[in-house]
């Protein structure tokens, strides 16, 4: 699930992969070649979170 938060949407690189499971909300970017995978979240609700690339999570 990607969701804004705050006015905020995700960024996610045409190339890295979320899984359907994963949770990634608000001030996040994912970089190329990136993996968010099976029931992770990422939380951009109080910060920045930024996946470089090729980093798995």
């Amino acid at each position: 699930m990607i969701r804004s938060f705050d006015g905020t949407i995700p960024e996610i690189h045409d190339s890295a992969y979320v899984d359907p499971t994963a949770v990634v909300i608000g001030d996040v970017t994912v970089g190329p070649e990136a993996s968010v995978w099976p029931n992770a979240t990422l939380r951009g609700d109080h910060g920045a979170i930024e996946l470089a690339e090729g980093a798995n999570v």
